[in-house]
């Protein structure tokens, strides 16, 4: 039985419009999700590594995108309803963005999930200084 996992971080910026192509668009999650990254209508195709070597596919239907708020993933090789999804939320307090992230893992993977994510995040920031 799949685990749900969230997982809160925070990004320097005030600027919604950057954080939603980020999270929302090809170029924007290539620049820190993946290597590559298309979107076909409601599919989304991930590619780590090189595509000339050795690298993994992965195809993810895009459930459902409600404009500057989130962003909700199924993998297509997946055979149970988890889901994956990448909130954005505005702190009114510190006037910044987060990220909320929603993932599932088996209770064996839930820490390497966590550090995924967290590498993925460290990403975001370098590429972006966000």
């Amino acid at each position: 039985m799949s685990k749900k996992v969230e997982l809160e971080y925070e990004l320097k910026t005030r600027s919604g419009s950057a954080v939603w192509a980020l999270i929302s668009t090809p170029i924007g999650l290539k620049k820190w999700l993946a290597d590559d990254v298309t979107i076909n209508e409601d599919v989304a195709t991930f590619v780590w590594g090189d595509p000339l070597r050795e690298h993994d596919i992965h195809t993810a239907k895009i459930v459902e995108m409600v404009k500057n708020d989130h962003v909700r993933f199924h993998w297509e090789a997946s055979e149970d309803e988890a889901y994956w999804e990448i909130k954005m939320f505005h702190s009114e307090i510190a006037g910044n963005y987060h990220l909320y992230i929603t993932d599932f893992a088996e209770d064996d993977d839930v820490e390497g999930l966590e550090q995924m994510w967290n590498q993925n995040i460290e990403r975001l920031h370098v590429i972006t200084g966000m």
